[in-house]
């Protein structure tokens, strides 16, 4: 798996602060890598996720950045 990981970030991402990113790009990897195998369902869940999602103040979207 960390090959995988280190695969997905040289790809799609060639340069980025580790510091302030890493936390959202991991996420984002796990997401990916948890529902791989069911590709059917992956747009219509992330649909889903965002129409139920409350809108969330720019602050609270920036925690991870803050390292909150």
């Amino acid at each position: 798996m960390p090959a995988n990981l280190k695969t997905a970030l040289a790809g799609t991402c060639h340069s980025f602060d580790h510091a302030k990113y890493a936390a959202r790009y991991l996420a984002e990897f796990a997401y990916r890598f948890n529902r791989r195998l069911d590709l059917a369902v992956m747009l219509p869940s992330a649909l889903c996720a965002a129409v139920v999602t409350k809108p969330q103040p720019l602050t609270v979207l920036r925690w991870s950045e803050a390292g909150i």
